[in-house]
């Protein structure tokens, strides 16, 4: 008769636990302007815990997670399980201009109207190249009001195209009474 664990015995050894692996770690987008927000995303595999450094927010082994983050310079963050890290960068560059306001007036002088009654539209304009109301084009001006007679109620649309390239519009609408 054999004993436990004798020679006529065989033992079953535990398999060794899965090494902790990093699936994933990024930046969307990787480059930012000072403000703005980016997300970190990470997805990790067999990991007991997960570190972020500079830490953000306390982190929980996920097989797909993404948070955000608003660094105030370029920040290199480290993910870290059991046996593995990666970087991922996130550059901040300079604020983000303002886009050029084109249109620095357009106004009516009365919202309603009788038909047939003139209203009188100023609009004024900056860094425009040309200008268009209701689809005809008029004057680039910094400062230019004309009346228009109003039959039903109207919306006028202000389409302005810049020395870039780029449209602004802006609608002002008179109503019939």
């Amino acid at each position: 008769m054999a004993a436990c664990g004798g020679p006529g015995t065989q033992e079953k050894k535990a398999a060794p636990p899965a090494a902790a692996k990093i699936m994933n770690f990024y930046a969307s987008p990787p480059s930012i302007h000072k403000g703005e927000e980016a997300l970190l995303c990470y997805g990790v595999e067999n990991a007991q815990w997960v570190k972020l450094d500079p830490p953000v927010e306390k982190l929980t082994p996920s097989f797909t997670r993404c948070f955000s983050v608003k660094p105030e310079k370029t920040t290199r963050y480290t993910l870290s399980v059991e046996g593995a890290s990666q970087g991922a960068d996130v550059t901040v560059g300079p604020p983000a201009p303002k886009p050029v306001e084109m249109i620095r007036l357009f106004v009516v002088d009365k919202p309603e109207a009788a038909a047939g009654e003139q209203v009188t539209l100023c609009y004024g304009l900056v860094k425009a190249k040309s200008a268009e109301l209701n689809g005809k084009s008029v004057p680039v001006s910094e400062r230019r009001c004309f009346q228009e007679q109003v039959r039903a109620s109207t919306t006028f649309r202000l389409v302005v195209t810049g020395e870039d390239g780029k449209q602004q519009e802006a609608d002002l609408s008179v109503k019939v009474k």
